[in-house]
């Protein structure tokens, strides 16, 4: 006889050792941004915590919107840094704060973002101020209007953006030691709001579309295939790139959860990605406080990555409790996803508008205590 409170861990086990295998080290992840440390010292405090509660790897912000952290030959200091070097190399920082704590570090590139907000960027090399042919524009051949917090996306369906992209992702994999590279906002941009018609739709994007699909450009229902090939082309350019690096460097991608919207809304075509094995990691943004939806978008992300690993990105600033946090993480190995990920780390440690010190430290708790449990399964 099973007792009762035992099935969801039976449960749990059980999945886990049927998941797909991933590499080791990413199966506990936590994202950590840029805007949660401000020096070495701080990253060091940090990823302490990280190991303490548990996590195998972190998953380090390097690229948030056209702008870097660590000294780059292809794009331009932070703005966090004053568009200057801060006097230390965060992403070496990063790299060796986790190694010599047992953790793996992978590398995170948000790759359409190319500037944010309303403010001019203050150095004239970066691409907003020197490449702004490179920016998704409607049909006016006009950007998005502008809003604090809202990026302004690069066309990734030129091809010099992709390789502009590609060239970033080589150089951060062959000067750094990461574990891996994570890409994020691979994608077109969510529809904003007082755009005429829809980005992308520009003459000179047309041109390109028309040329390479021989369709015209009233077919709407090609354009969106055409767009979407052309994501799934950066995915192919970062692959090709980084393979030439010359040691194992796991790439993965985070994208909706659901690929219904991912495919219609923001021209990721996800599937196609984990069928051509252009990624050694699907990571979907499984961000609600529905429990149900949650193992449904988790079950059907396994299903259609088709073997590739599935690690689930929880998004714990969402939750009610520690108590929803440890459902959808066991909902996870339930579902069989090959790991975890908690979105993220201003949610359990550092200071936020979404999560108020109470519930973050029950969240804490119900994060540390899943991880403790379920030891054995990465």
């Amino acid at each position: 006889m099973i007792v009762r409170g035992l099935v969801p861990i039976l449960c749990a086990l059980s999945a886990c050792a049927s998941a797909p295998r991933l590499q080791p080290g990413l199966g506990r992840c936590i994202w950590f941004d840029r805007w949660d440390y401000r020096s070495e010292g701080d990253i060091e405090v940090a990823f302490d915590r990280c190991q303490r509660a548990g996590f195998t790897a972190v998953v380090f912000q390097v690229r948030g919107n056209g702008t870097v952290c660590y000294p780059s030959a292809v794009e331009s200091w932070s703005e966090h840094f004053g568009f200057h070097d801060p006097g230390f190399d965060p992403l070496a920082a990063a790299v060796r704060a986790a190694h010599t704590r047992g953790m793996q570090l992978h590398a995170w590139v948000n790759v359409a973002p190319g500037w944010i907000g309303t403010e001019e960027p203050g150095d004239a090399r970066q691409l907003w101020q020197s490449r702004r042919g490179w920016f998704l524009t409607d049909a006016k051949a006009e950007t998005p209007p502008r809003a604090a917090g809202r990026y302004l996306a690069l066309n990734l369906c030129l091809p010099e953006v992709r390789a502009y992209v590609a060239d970033l992702c080589r150089e951060i994999v062959t000067r750094y030691d990461v574990d891996g590279l994570h890409l994020d906002y691979i994608r077109f941009p969510d529809p904003v709001p007082g755009v005429d018609g829809e980005l992308g739709a520009d003459a000179a994007t047309l041109a390109l579309f028309t040329a390479a699909t021989g369709r015209p450009a009233g077919d709407v229902d090609a354009l969106h295939a055409w767009q979407r090939q052309c994501v799934t082309r950066v995915v192919e350019a970062v692959r090709a790139s980084t393979a030439r690096g010359g040691r194992p460097c796991t790439l993965s991608a985070a994208v909706f959860a659901d690929p219904v919207v991912a495919r219609d809304r923001v021209r990721q075509d996800w599937p196609q990605w984990c069928a051509k094995r252009l990624v050694d990691c699907l990571v979907p943004m499984n961000y609600t406080d529905d429990d149900a939806r949650f193992a449904e978008l988790t079950r059907g992300a396994v299903r259609l990555a088709g073997g590739v690993p599935v690690v689930v990105a929880v998004g714990v600033y969402k939750h009610r409790d520690g108590a929803q946090t440890r459902r959808q993480l066991d909902a996870v190995l339930a579902g069989g996803g090959a790991g975890i990920g908690v979105f993220n780390y201003r949610s359990l440690y550092g200071i936020s508008n979404e999560v108020p010190p109470d519930r973050q430290e029950e969240l804490r708790a119900g994060v540390s205590g899943w991880l403790d449990a379920n030891a054995r399964c990465h």
